[in-house]
């Protein structure tokens, strides 16, 4: 058996960042090439400086790379890795960001895919009960952070599904029916129609499609961009947790994570228009609540940097109805004005959290009104797209999904929008 690497390098495309050190305090040190380049920007919270650093925001950026919950304890026993560096060894590869981790001495490989099918990943995903954790080969690289099964894939124009290979960034996200709840069904159903339903309000989402072999939701990468000779470029793109120097298993506000306020403070801090992203946090806020999506907490909230564009929230992605499944938590994510309950939450409420955010109690009253005006028919225009490609139970899973959110956004509107 090889000993264990005492580092990984971080890489931006072909420039060396840094390396972070198995120690565990997870020291990162920036490359000197780096520091003194034209292109030296932190990694999220990480501050610009030379020398090793241990530190809360070392800790929270590498950390958040990681998948979490179950996903990382089956990982952890299928690897024989159970903390953080040895984890971050296995994830190496094309991660959830901008950054490529790869082993000393190596650097990031050209890129090289395998092509697929439909089918033969149907195949595989019925033998696994994680589902997307062994999607790979032996030995490959497990490379989506969060709690949910789901693997990388790319698509290109012929429409031929890949697996990418080593440090190969992917184009897509392929997320299947979650099967570790068991009273979870059609989840992937699920989150395609209140994806494009989100889509069809306004807000700004992430493309998704329902691929019908897999029954699962596949998710268009955002913080990918084709270049004109083909390749794809990584954009760089933090999560709020990232940002806040926060560690995943404190993502929910009731977990010491960042709440509302923290949002937005993080969006005036890092956005380049953080007047247009502040409306979009609300209208996100209020699609959630009204769609039952008790599951919106700060990692689902991530700020990117497009070429020309400057630093602007992502498009929203995880957005799902959380409430049609019994044992799931009745309380939002996030508090508004105080209060977790929607059942208890009215104007005064809403007031409450326009002061916490430094906004009039009106414009969030506008805003809340505008998106329940929208919201039942781009639900109903989701469900009239999308279901007649699903299966009989996932169609009747999309048609419980209307009602749902039509009672839902009506009773919640005019308690607090009025």
């Amino acid at each position: 058996m090889q000993p264990r690497p005492g580092r990984l390098d971080v890489y931006f495309g072909s420039d060396l960042v840094g390396a972070v050190h198995d120690s565990a305090t997870l020291p990162f040190e920036h490359a000197p090439g780096w520091l003194g380049g034209d292109q030296r920007m932190s990694l999220a919270a990480i501050p610009l400086q030379a020398g090793r650093q241990a530190t809360p925001e070392v800790q929270a950026f590498f950390e958040n790379l990681l998948p979490e919950g179950e996903l990382r304890d089956d990982l952890a026993a299928q690897r024989k890795a159970s903390t953080l560096f040895p984890l971050l060894l296995e994830v190496a590869g094309d991660t959830a960001v901008a950054f490529v981790l790869v082993l000393p001495g190596q650097t990031p490989e050209a890129p090289r895919y395998e092509a697929t099918n439909w089918d033969a990943i149907s195949a595989i995903l019925a033998k696994r009960s994680a589902a997307a954790i062994d999607i790979h080969e032996q030995g490959a690289r497990i490379s989506l952070a969060g709690a949910q099964d789901k693997t990388s894939i790319a698509l290109f124009d012929d429409g031929v599904p890949r697996l990418p290979k080593g440090t190969s960034p992917s184009t897509h996200i392929l997320k299947p029916n979650i099967r570790r709840l068991a009273k979870v069904w059609h989840s992937a159903a699920n989150e395609t129609v209140v994806m494009r339903a989100a889509a069809l309000a306004g807000l700004p989402t992430a493309k998704v499609f329902q691929e019908v072999h897999t029954e699962a939701c596949v998710v268009c990468r955002f913080d990918r961009q084709l270049r004109h000779d083909g390749t794809l470029a990584r954009l760089v793109q933090y999560d709020v947790c990232q940002l806040a120097g926060t560690v995943s298993d404190r993502k929910y506000e009731k977990e010491r994570g960042p709440g509302l306020a923290a949002c937005a403070e993080l969006i005036r801090r890092y956005s380049t228009q953080p007047a247009v992203d502040l409306r979009h946090l609300l209208r996100w806020v209020f699609f959630n609540l009204y769609v039952g999506n008790h599951d919106s907490h700060a990692k689902n909230l991530s700020i990117y940097s497009v070429p020309g564009q400057g630093a602007t929230l992502t498009p929203f992605f995880d957005l799902m109805c959380t409430r049609l499944y019994p044992g799931l938590s009745p309380e939002f994510a996030l508090a508004i004005g105080g209060e977790a309950r929607p059942g208890e939450m009215s104007a005064e409420h809403l007031a409450l959290m326009a002061r916490q955010l430094g906004m009039q109690p009106r414009s969030l009253a506008q805003q809340a009104a505008g998106v329940a005006a929208q919201l039942q028919r781009a639900m109903a225009l989701a469900v009239q797209e999308l279901a007649p490609a699903m299966s009989p139970s996932a169609r009747t899973l999309a048609e419980l999904l209307e009602r749902f959110v039509s009672t839902s956004t009506r009773k919640l509107a005019e308690r607090i929008a009025t």
